[in-house]
Parts: C-alpha cells; sequence; structure tokens
C-alpha cells in the first residue's frame, strides 16, 4: 500500500546503504539520480528494465512510473540524488538542457556505466555535494549546492551525449539480456491490457506461457500480482488525469478500466488514502504523483 502524500524535497541527497526502497510502483515530482558505489539493484518502468551493478548511473524522471527490486544476498550502496525544478533560483541554462536531453531519449531515462577515466571527476563532483549538504551551517549553502548540482548535471548531459550509441546491454552476459527483455516483454502485453476487462488465460496466450506459470513467474520477478500491478497502473494513471484534465469521476473511471465508480473510489481511497475529489483538490506539484 502506498504512503499517504508528502511533501517533496527540492534537493536532497542521500548515501545509503540499507536495503530499504519503496515496494509498490510510484511517482513523484522531480528527477532522480542513483549512483551504484556497489551492489545491484533492478529499475523496473512502465515498459523498460534496468539491471544496476557497482559504477553504473541512472538518471530519470521521477514522474515516471517505477520501482526497485532487490535480490536477498546482494548488497545495495548507492547514492540517490532527487531534486525539483524549484531548486535552482534562477533560469539554469544547464538543467534546461539536461531536461530537454531526457525529453529526446526514447524512454526518458539515461544509464551510464563509470569507466575508471569517467569515475574520478563524477566521484569528486559527488563528494562536494554530499560535504556541501552536510554543512549546513555553511555560507551561502543553497547557492554551493546549486553551483555543484549544476556541475554534476553538465557532467552527465555530456556523458549522455558523448555514449549516445553506447549498449545498453553490453555489461550483461546473454542470459541476463535473455531475461530483461522476456520480462520486458510480459510488462509491454499487460500495458496493453491494464484499462480493459482483461482476462489471464487471453494474457498468458498471448505471451506464450502456462498461465499458472505467467503468475509465479511475476510474483518472483516483481514482487506483486499481476493484479496489483494493474491497479497500480492504473491509480496511476488517474492520479495524472485528475490533477490534469476536468474528467468526471465516473468517466475517468471507466477510462482506466474500472466497471463502476464506486469501485474505483475504493480502489483509490486504499491506495492513496484520499478519495480522487480530495486529491484533485489538493492540486500541487510538490505532491507524490
Amino acid at each position: 500500500m502506498q504512503k499517504k502524500s508528502v511533501s517533496i524535497p527540492v534537493f536532497k541527497i542521500q548515501h545509503k546503504q540499507d536495503k530499504k526502497s519503496v515496494r509498490d510502483f510510484h511517482s513523484h515530482a522531480g528527477y532522480e539520480i542513483i549512483w551504484i558505489k556497489n551492489g545491484e539493484a533492478k529499475y523496473i518502468f512502465e515498459e523498460k528494465i534496468y539491471h544496476l551493478k557497482k559504477d553504473h548511473v541512472l538518471i530519470f524522471k521521477s514522474t515516471e512510473f517505477h520501482k526497485v527490486s532487490l535480490s536477498e544476498n546482494t548488497d545495495y550502496d548507492r547514492v540517490v540524488i532527487m531534486f525539483t525544478e524549484d531548486f535552482f533560483s534562477v533560469e539554469q541554462p544547464i538543467f534546461k538542457k539536461f531536461k530537454q536531453m531526457l525529453d529526446d531519449l526514447p524512454a526518458s531515462h539515461g544509464l551510464l556505466h563509470l569507466f575508471m577515466w569517467r569515475k574520478s571527476p563524477f566521484e569528486h563532483i559527488i563528494d562536494q555535494l554530499l560535504r556541501e549538504d552536510s554543512n549546513i551551517h555553511g555560507w551561502e549553502q543553497k547557492d554551493a549546492l546549486e553551483l555543484y548540482l549544476t556541475e554534476l548535471l553538465l557532467f552527465l548531459s555530456r556523458e549522455m551525449h558523448s555514449s549516445c550509441d553506447q549498449d545498453i546491454n553490453y555489461h550483461q552476459t546473454e542470459n541476463e539480456t535473455s531475461e530483461l527483455l522476456l520480462q520486458e516483454r510480459i510488462l509491454k502485453e499487460i500495458n496493453n491490457v491494464w484499462d480493459t476487462n482483461w482476462q489471464l488465460e487471453d494474457l498468458a496466450k498471448r505471451l506464450h506461457f502456462n498461465k499458472y506459470y505467467l503468475c509465479h513467474f511475476f510474483k518472483k520477478e516483481f514482487d506483486m500480482t499481476i493484479h496489483q500491478y494493474i491497479l497500480q497502473r492504473r491509480i496511476y494513471e488517474a492520479k495524472k488525469m485528475l490533477l490534469d484534465t476536468d474528467i468526471s469521476i465516473n468517466e475517468l473511471a471507466a477510462k482506466i478500466g474500472f466497471s463502476t465508480a464506486s469501485n474505483f473510489i475504493r480502489c483509490f481511497k486504499k491506495y492513496v488514502h484520499m478519495t480522487p475529489k480530495q486529491f484533485r483538490d489538493h492540486r500541487n506539484v510538490h505532491m507524490i504523483r
């Protein structure tokens, strides 16, 4: 179940070694930069999955439908940076171009591998950000953080431009690549039916799976059932429509696959802890979306 809506900080950087993560698919305002210092994690988006390992850097819009999946016997040592456009006190050309770069990517995600010659300058900028963030009484701390974050965005944008032709799967074994492609194929099929009166038998037939094995495989790989995934996708889409349109609740419920508005309202309240009307009344870009 999702947490209640909370304010999203305009800037946050953390070096974390615990294995705590949001279990459900979620989204919120802003952008995220994830650097895996050691260990591994699987970042799952709507139709794209990244198996991140040591010295991978993932960049993405936090508004994307996403979750993290962790293996039991591996480390998850990472630096997480979250920020919103409101963090910048003036219009920042580097940030503007960084946003455009993400928009121009096929899936609005960027993945880099920090080879030895890339790692040193990147690590230096991260260390500056971590030190400055902990120096809460430092003179002009906010301005310093803006400068260092801008430097990081410049570095990442340059690296992305110079690496645009790289194969994201070059660092993975053939088996790993095959597994990710299968998982992505399953997600794509489910994303074709999430807003319909879908049937498990039909889904399994299109994927050439036994329906019981499909359920088992999905639960093992995504740590939730297919039904839970579809409900979370529906709630995600409902939030966007509630914030971006004035469509009626009845019409919205039908558009996202609910048989009745009352079923939609009950499900929405279970996940978001408020009714769709209350959520719409709280239109705010800093609320979890």
